[in-house]
């Protein structure tokens, strides 16, 4: 059971990290793929929580072994002595057993005692080979972990943790999956016992229509309902539509609205969405602790709706797509459940797999966005998202399971130069496909003139900055205090570790590599700029550094260098007497620049982001703002992906307040907002619109991450003063969908041109009485609404609110 919590764990984490990696690309992806490949990306995420597989590079494995030599280390420290004094007493008392063997006649007794001698010679020679074997590796191949030969006798405190973590989980997923059965089986026996069969013959007529337009053969019943607020498709086994019973009354003259109702029902049906929502809810079950997972299953669940929407939509023509609209705002608006059940079907929703018409109304503004600016996808489209699913694919595979091997540290685990690793279900074809992509026989094609080249020679370039013009590897591990690569090629230099040491101290660095063909060594670079070479040979050593007080740099140099099994590393040693200690060139620029001691390089900090920790990031883009320096696209998402957003939102707020940030415009917003707080973009939409430096592309954009209400009232006070000169009618409709019904009202009042078009579409989104001012306004811009355009918005209008209309604009005739 331990074994089985460890695999489970290791999934969790790397369905984590993919669905982490789903979410980060999802605002991006849903502007430029279609919503179906969005919505069946997750079940990547939800394979890679059940399904423990994984390719040969699998830094689950990676993970859990790291883990287990930290608790070996641990255990090891206690227990190696008592296993060399076991291992010693085994072969003293075979030596003993030889020598007390005795026969009473003379000459057997010498030819007896002459084997037994010889047989304890062997048995003593075999102990101390076993001793040998724990203590060293032998014909390349690498004992991982062999911890104390009497540990089998106890148990240490990871296992009892292990042990404690794995009833926890199993007795957690139990009470889930059956209080969910527990719920689901409440929840589907209230509603059906409140169904009744739709008996109207319309009503049945185009139903049989859509079926057989969706070609779906199995009749899939349908039923109305006064104990549901909302139309569902509900069951697994024999599933059933069910519509509110006063949806039905409501719509009795509006047979096409209710037939746009029972397309989203059927194509739920016909693409088995249900079946995914189980598997997710199975997956829930499974991973129950890990909270990404709840907020993973949000997600698929509005995805899953979206992507339903998209396809009735494309059977649909501008005006239908419109009235699927107003559908979806009608459902939301009204409260169609009246029956006994309502209070208790509406608790338990949430926790029940079943499609309905509308997930959440918090979803509402983003399906209408989606039904708004709908747009079939072309060919080059479709070829990218292919290339992108093959990257998520393939993370995928590297966030990997790990086979619970590590968990304890005491499985013995042997490889060949990283040509067989054990997997959970054995060697793999991803493995050898991966391996073979990778061959230390090809030639490394470099020019022998050039400074990478010429370097390995000449100490002066040696110890200048990195270059290398090959850097090839093959499961490449370190920045930390060791490195591990099984398959390398270099040709030029690159630092392992730059410690600035602030008094003289020493340190130790072990190192050992293959050498298959080509030159290769490690060097120390003392601040005096003289080099040092550490080893050159490949063979396993450990030197003891005395490092002066200033910049010392431990670095590899190549020669067309292919190696096989580079191992170095470094003991330990005291952080105080170091000011900084840096695994690259670009890490160490980053950190001087923090100190005022480099001026702003945003190509070098580019490549530094990832490495330094988030607030130091917030630092770099605070510092860059404050010299003012040039930023593309590009380098504002790398600052927000990889700092604290909201600390960097806030210092780039106060650099536009101040007036500062100057090629910061709304190109620049659009990319970053994804990885802001909303009300943080309605206030850098506030400053952007004061320098009247919104583009005509962004205004959807804008609206869509921000905090809709604010940033209208920004646009409204800004179209007042004469600015926002970007914003017109098609922007109008792209954000009439996010704002509240004032907040839009208030926009359109403000608008000096606005065509009769851009009006129609408006009054969809605003209250009755906002749509009295809105039209008035239009008729006040010197516009006259004929007999036919009164009688297109006369439902829009109270009676007494249009009879006013008409006055006013018989006034203005």
């Amino acid at each position: 059971m331990t074994q089985l919590f460890s695999v489970v764990f290791s999934l969790s984490v790397s369905g984590a990290l993919v669905g982490l990696l789903v979410l980060l690309f999802r605002p991006l992806c849903g502007r430029i793929f279609s919503k179906r490949w969005s919505y069946y990306l997750w079940l990547l995420v939800i394979a890679r929580l059940l399904v423990p597989f994984h390719a040969d590079l699998n830094l689950m494995e990676y993970f859990a072994g790291s883990l287990a030599e930290v608790v070996d280390a641990l255990e090891d420290a206690g227990g190696a002595e008592s296993s060399n004094e076991t291992l010693r007493g085994d072969a003293d008392t075979a030596v003993d057993k030889a020598g007390s063997a005795e026969e009473p006649d003379g000459a057997e007794t010498k030819s007896a005692a002459g084997q037994d001698s010889a047989s304890a010679a062997t048995n003593t020679d075999a102990v101390r080979n076993e001793e040998s074997v724990v203590q060293n590796s032998t014909s390349g191949v690498e004992l991982i972990s062999a911890s104390g030969m009497n540990s089998s006798a106890r148990v240490g405190i990871w296992e009892r943790f292990l042990q404690a973590a794995a009833v926890v989980w199993i007795l957690g997923m139990l009470f889930t999956a059956l209080r969910k059965l527990w719920i689901y089986s409440r929840f589907v026996k209230e509603v059906f016992a409140a169904c009744t069969p739709v008996t109207d013959e319309r009503v049945l007529r185009q139903y049989a229509e859509i079926q057989r337009k969706l070609r779906i053969g199995r009749r899939v019943p349908l039923y109305k309902s006064a104990g549901i607020d909302i139309p569902m498709l509900v069951g697994f086994w024999q599933p059933r539509i069910c519509l509110p019973q006063a949806l039905l009354a409501e719509m009795t003259e509006r047979e096409n609205d209710i037939c746009l109702i029972l397309h989203h029902e059927l194509v739920h049906y016909k693409r088995k969405d249900i079946w995914y929502k189980w598997l997710f809810q199975a997956a829930l079950c499974v991973h129950w602790f890990n909270p990404l997972v709840y907020v993973f299953i949000r997600k698929f669940n509005m995805d899953c709706e979206l992507a339903c929407d998209e396809t009735v939509l494309k059977l649909l023509s501008e005006e239908g797509r419109r009235a699927y609209g107003n559908v979806l705002l009608d459902v939301a608006q009204k409260d169609w459940c009246e029956g006994a059940f309502s209070g208790k079907v509406l608790g338990k929703r949430g926790n029940v797999p079943m499609m309905t018409l509308l997930e959440e109304k918090s979803t509402l503004k983003e399906r209408l966005r989606g039904s708004a600016r709908y747009h079939k996808t072309g060919i080059v489209v479709g070829i990218c998202s292919i290339v992108v699913l093959a990257v998520f694919l393939s993370a995928a595979l590297v966030c990997g399971a790990a086979d619970g091997r590590g968990g304890s540290g005491r499985s013995l685990l042997l490889h060949n130069n990283g040509s067989f690793v054990e997997s959970l279900w054995g060697k793999s074809l991803w493995s050898e496909m991966w391996q073979d992509s990778f061959d230390l026989a090809q030639p490394i094609v470099v020019s022998s003139n050039g400074t990478a080249y010429r370097m390995y020679d000449d100490d002066a370039l040696i110890a200048g900055d990195s270059e290398h013009d090959c850097w090839r590897a093959w499961t490449y591990i370190g920045g930390d205090k060791k490195l591990d690569v099984k398959k390398f090629m270099l040709n030029g230099s690159d630092s392992l570790w730059i410690l600035y040491a602030n008094k003289e101290t020493t340190m130790e660095i072990a190192s050992a590599f293959h050498l298959y063909d080509g030159r290769f060594k490690l060097v120390w670079i003392k601040p005096d700029q003289t080099v040092q070479t550490l080893n050159e040979s490949g063979k396993e050593n450990t030197v003891k550094l005395t490092l002066p007080q200033g910049r010392n740099v431990i670095k590899m140099v190549g020669q067309k260098a292919k190696l096989k099994e580079l191992g170095v590393a470094y003991g330990s040693i005291k952080k105080g007497d170091f000011d900084g200690i840096y695994n690259s060139e670009t890490t160490e620029y980053a950190y001087l620049v923090l100190e005022g001691k480099r001026e702003f390089d945003s190509l070098k900090l580019e490549e530094a982001c990832p490495y330094l920790k988030e607030k130091e990031v917030s630092e770099l883009c605070k510092k860059a703002l404050e010299e003012e320096a040039a930023l593309s696209k590009e380098n504002w998402q790398n600052f927000f992906i990889y700092s604290d957003e909201k600390l960097t939102a806030q210092y780039l707020l106060e650099a536009l307040q101040a007036g500062k940030a100057g090629e910061f415009d709304s190109g620049i917003l659009v990319e970053i907002a994804p990885y802001m707080q909303a009300a943080d973009v309605s206030e850098c939409f506030r400053c952007l619109l004061e320098r009247d430096a919104v583009s005509d592309s962004d205004w959807g954009n804008i609206f869509v991450y921000s905090d809709a209400d604010e940033s209208a009232e920004y646009l409204a006070e800004a179209l007042r003063k004469g600015k926002a000169s970007g914003f017109n009618d098609k922007a109008l409709e792209e954000i009439c969908v996010r704002p509240s019904s004032k907040q839009l009202a208030d926009i359109v009042t403000a608008m000096e041109e606005l065509s009769f078009e851009s009006l129609e579409n408006v009054l969809v989104y605003v209250q009755q009485d906002e749509a009295a001012a809105c039209i008035c306004h239009y008729i006040d811009l010197g516009n006259v609404l004929t007999n036919d355009q009164l009688g297109e918005i006369e439902f829009r209008l109270s009676e007494d609110d249009f009879y006013q209309v008409v006055a006013y604009n018989e006034k203005k005739k």
